[in-house]
């Protein structure tokens, strides 16, 4: 199922972003700009990340509100280009899958991981393998994003090996690996923290669909001084407003660090620092903010729709009371006319029997 409520023309480009410090305190003037703009990152093309000499391409999609993990690892299996394996790891990732190409490109091996809530990363995979790879786990998507939306909310990295690295570690737009050691569990750190970037980005167009909407309305308010939005209408896009806020403050792990890195200290250190570098905390915040915002405004939208029918009830209510004031006004002319039929007609009968027997004269 579709969300239709997203209309962007396909970018090919993508984001990224510069250390992000989270202030104590913001001037009252900052956050009146930040819920009037979104939160503006600066873009860069894969190929001028990748052609980096030592460097590999690393890309993260949102595709889809979750997956069906499962069926998408029998597909794999039959399919028999992955191969899916196990995350070696004491801790409880079982919403993820993890698969490595079976046919080999050169010397450094590649990587897939999904994730349940609806995120893939593709470590040393082409924008080709990717897009075919995308096309082939839609149909395990519960309730899927538009191709063009995936495409302008990813995000893209570069990954490297030193040797002189003793930890793996977050370099500028760059994913540092330890040479010649196992670096899954920081290949999934990364990925996660990619993912949960590229999920806020969809997150972020939806609200930006949504806000666009309902400018039109508040446009014709300050044009004519009306809103001709019916309740129905206002409910359903509070409706639409109230389950993304859902999804990004209660389903989500945007606002804390997920419970797997509580026991790996290393590892909370280095999702932390990716969070950071995406600025997800601060996204997150003014998210919310312009969500509060427009459900400030579809409230004034709905109150004006309720009153609007309240008048028409009263008009109603007026119209009817005139009909049945006019119908008793009928009634009691009817009334009146039988009455003074009745009181004439003796006398009519009277004066025609006197002419008949003659007894009228000139």
């Amino acid at each position: 199922m579709k969300n239709d409520i997203f209309s962007f023309a396909r970018q090919l480009t993508i984001r990224t972003y510069a250390n992000d410090a989270l202030q104590s305190s913001v001037s009252h003037e900052n956050d009146i700009k930040s819920l009037k703009k979104k939160v503006v990152h600066q873009k860069a093309r894969p190929e001028d990340l990748s052609s980096r000499e030592g460097h590999y391409l690393t890309m993260a999609y949102a595709t889809a509100n979750s997956y069906d993990l499962k069926g998408i690892k029998e597909a794999l299996v039959q399919q028999k280009l992955y191969e899916p394996a196990m995350l070696k790891v004491s801790g409880d990732v079982r919403d993820v899958v993890v698969a490595y190409a079976v046919y080999s490109v050169g010397s450094e091996p590649r990587e897939i991981i999904i994730f349940k809530e609806g995120g893939i990363v593709f470590w040393n995979c082409t924008e080709w393998e990717a897009s075919n790879v995308l096309d082939f786990i839609r149909p395990f998507e519960v309730e899927s994003y538009p191709r063009d939306v995936v495409e302008k909310e990813r995000e893209v990295m570069t990954y490297v090996y030193q040797t002189n690295s003793r930890k793996c570690h977050l370099q500028e737009s760059s994913f540092i690996l330890v040479k010649d050691r196992d670096n899954s569990l920081e290949r999934y750190t990364f990925s996660h923290a990619m993912v949960q970037s590229a999920r806020l980005g969809a997150f972020e167009a939806r609200l930006e669909a949504l806000a666009a909407s309902v400018s039109a309305h508040t446009a014709a308010m300050q044009r004519t001084g009306q809103a001709h939005l019916d309740k129905k209408a206002v409910v359903r896009k509070l409706g639409e407003i109230f389950a993304l806020r859902h999804r990004l403050n209660i389903e989500s792990d945007l606002l804390d660090t997920p419970d797997f890195y509580w026991e790996e200290e290393q590892l909370e250190r280095l999702y932390s620092s990716t969070v950071a570098y995406f600025t997800i905390p601060r996204r997150t915040r003014v998210l919310n903010e312009r969500l509060s915002h427009c459900v400030e405004l579809l409230e004034l939208l709905s109150s004006w729709a309720a009153d609007r029918h309240h008048v028409r009830l009263e008009w109603m209510v007026i119209a009817l009371i005139l009909a049945e004031v006019c119908f008793e006004l009928l009634h009691l002319f009817e009334r009146k006319w039988k009455s003074t039929s009745e009181r004439r007609g003796p006398r009519a009968r009277h004066f025609s029997s006197d002419i008949e027997e003659g007894n009228i004269t000139n």
